[in-house]
C-alpha cells in the first residue's frame, strides 16, 4: 500500500523523533560511563596518593630517629640523594619522594604559647597590630586567659570582663584557636598566633628554625631578608646566625633542633591529593615501655 504525502510526513517526522532519542540516550550513556571512568580513576590516584603518603611518613620517621637533625652547607654534596640532605626544620616544603612533599617545623622554634614571654609576644603582635594600647591589651589578655587567678593585669581581662560567666579559661589552651575566644583579639593576631606560637615545646628557644612572622619580631627586616635568603641556599650556620643577628646562645636560647616537631605532608597524583599532619616527640634511645615516637596530634 502506497503512503500519501501526509501520511509520508508523519513517518518521516516519527523516525526523526526516534532518531533524536535514540542520540540523546547514546550521548547520555557515553557521558555517564566519561564519568564513571573518571570517578574511577580519581578513587584510584585517591587510594595511591593515600598509600605514597603513609609510605612516605614512615621513611620520613626512620630517618629522623637515625639521623642527626643537621644541615650543614656541605651535607648535599657529600649526601646525594639522602633525605636529610635535602631536609629542614622551618617549614620550608621539601620533595619527600616522587608525587610527595613534606614541610616540617621545629617547635622550639615557635613562640611557647601555654607560659610565652610577655615581651617577645608583644612584640609578635606588634608587628600586626599598629597601636602599642592594643598591643598591650591584647598580650595582657591572652596571659590573664591562661592564669589560674582572677587577678586582673593593667590592661588584661578576667571573668568580669566577659559577657558569659565562667567563659574564662583559667588554665592553658588546648589548642592555639582557643585563643580566638579572648577579649580584643583580632582576626590578623589571631592567624599570626596559629603560624608562630605553639603548645608542643619543651626546652630552650630556637630562633634558627623560626618562621618569617616571629623574626620579624626578632630582628629588623634586613637581617631577616639575611636569615631567609642563607636558609633557602643552605648556607646558613650557627656561628653565622649568630654574626648577623647579634643573637647568642644562653640558657634560654639555643641554635639546634629538637625533637617535637610538626610534619605536614601532602600527596597528589594526578588531581587526587591527600594531606597528613602531625605534632609528635621523638625519642631515639627509648627504651622499656618509653615510645620511640609519641603523637600528640595527627589529622588527615
Amino acid at each position: 500500500m502506497r503512503l500519501n504525502n501526509k501520511d509520508q510526513g508523519i513517518a518521516l517526522i516519527q523516525v526523526l523523533l526516534v532518531t533524536a532519542v535514540l542520540s540523546v540516550l547514546a550521548l547520555f550513556m557515553t557521558q555517564t560511563a566519561k564519568n564513571q571512568v573518571s570517578q574511577a580513576q580519581w578513587v584510584n590516584d585517591k587510594a595511591q596518593a593515600q598509600v605514597e603518603l603513609y609510605s612516605a611518613e614512615a621513611l620520613l620517621l626512620f630517618e629522623l630517629l637515625t639521623q642527626k637533625k643537621i644541615k650543614s652547607p656541605q651535607m648535599s654534596e657529600s649526601v646525594t640523594g639522602d633525605i636529610a640532605s635535602r631536609w629542614n626544620f622551618f617549614a620550608m616544603p621539601f620533595s619527600l619522594k616522587d608525587g610527595v612533599e613534606v614541610k616540617i617545623q621545629d617547635q622550639s622554634g615557635l613562640l611557647q604559647l601555654h607560659y610565652p614571654d610577655s615581651g617577645l609576644l608583644k612584640k609578635l603582635v606588634a608587628t600586626v597590630e599598629p597601636s602599642p594600647a592594643k598591643v598591650e591589651i591584647i598580650v595582657d589578655s591572652i596571659m590573664d586567659w591562661q592564669d589560674l587567678d582572677n587577678t586582673l593585669r593593667a590592661n588584661g581581662a578576667e571573668a568580669g570582663k566577659y559577657s558569659s560567666k565562667g567563659l574564662i579559661r583559667n588554665g592553658a589552651v588546648p589548642s592555639v584557636y582557643d585563643i580566638k575566644h579572648v577579649k580584643s583579639i583580632t582576626p590578623a593576631v589571631l592567624e599570626l598566633l596559629k603560624e608562630n606560637t605553639t603548645i608542643y615545646q619543651a626546652g630552650a628557644f630556637s630562633p634558627i628554625n623560626a618562621p618569617e612572622g616571629l623574626l620579624n619580631a626578632l630582628m629588623d627586616l634586613n637581617t631577616v631578608e639575611q636569615v631567609l635568603s642563607l636558609r633557602r641556599s643552605n648556607q646558613m650556620t650557627n656561628n653565622l646566625f649568630s654574626d648577623i643577628t647579634g643573637i647568642v646562645e644562653d640558657d634560654d636560647t639555643y641554635f639546634y633542633t629538637s625533637n617535637y616537631l610538626m610534619i605536614d605532608l601532602v600527596s597528589e597524583i594526578g588531581e587526587s591529593k591527600v594531606n597528613r599532619k602531625l605534632f609528635i616527640h621523638l625519642q631515639p634511645y627509648a627504651e622499656a615501655d618509653k615510645k620511640p615516637i609519641n603523637i600528640f596530634l595527627s589529622r588527615g
